[in-house]
């Protein structure tokens, strides 16, 4: 039922509800690719790289002209942003994905992530793994829906071995994050006040790209808003 609502809701969408008629939302829009409900092109929900104009679908559409509007349901789907720059961390020049976000949990079972870095798996050698994600949990450690920052501490892929570090009670409106890597440094600032570091030199090996949007680790429904999506590099 939540899927029909969300259906027709986007269906009365007209051109200029789209996100890319949105100045703010082009840059970012200009280097991604949209992937929809999961990784594999999917003509009727994905997007390649920088062919948004005039596009929406119900699990990507503006709100209140605002607004851009990740949703889905269902394990391991997802609506995200894949960016097309890819870098390792031990790069000189900083890179970094900044975000204004609002979460919407909805039924979301257990956990969802809203922002990541991953490897590129096509590449020789490399994993099919992220390094990073940004997540919302229902509850971990005792902790009720707090956001988390899980990295991946091994680049082995077989080799299961995490860190989770809890971001904070999630805000009920919108919050600043914003990811940086360079030379083999993770940091994270949370509404410009909290900021986690983190070595991550074990990684060098591996090209990786930002993500952006929602992606279900289990089942259920939720949807993100982003006010603003900054790459900078």
């Amino acid at each position: 039922m939540k899927q029909l609502v969300f259906f027709i809701f986007a269906t009365l969408l007209s051109a200029q509800d789209t996100p890319y008629s949105l100045e703010k939302f082009q840059n970012i829009l200009d280097i991604s690719k949209l992937q929809a409900p999961k990784s594999s092109f999917d003509p009727l929900y994905s997007v390649k790289y920088g062919n948004f104009a005039d596009y929406f679908n119900k699990y990507f559409y503006l709100q209140d002209s605002k607004y851009i509007v990740f949703f889905m349901c269902g394990k391991k789907h997802r609506s995200e942003l894949r960016m097309k720059k890819e870098w390792r961390v031990d790069t000189k020049k900083s890179i970094s994905l900044y975000a204004k976000v609002k979460l919407f949990p909805l039924n979301a079972k257990r956990e969802f992530t809203f922002l990541q870095i991953h490897a590129d798996s096509n590449l020789k050698n490399s994993i099919n793994k992220p390094l990073l994600r940004i997540v919302w949990m229902k509850e971990l450690h005792n902790f009720k829906n707090h956001i988390w920052a899980v990295i991946r501490k091994s680049p082995n892929a077989y080799k299961q071995s995490y860190e989770k570090v809890d971001l904070g009670l999630m805000p009920k409106d919108f919050f600043d994050i914003k990811i940086i890597v360079k030379a083999n440094k993770l940091n994270i600032i949370v509404d410009n006040a909290k900021k986690y570091n983190f070595d991550i030199s074990y990684w060098s090996r591996y090209y990786n790209y930002f993500k952006a949007g929602v992606y279900l680790q289990d089942d259920g429904c939720a949807k993100v808003l982003f006010d603003k999506l900054i790459q900078k590099d």
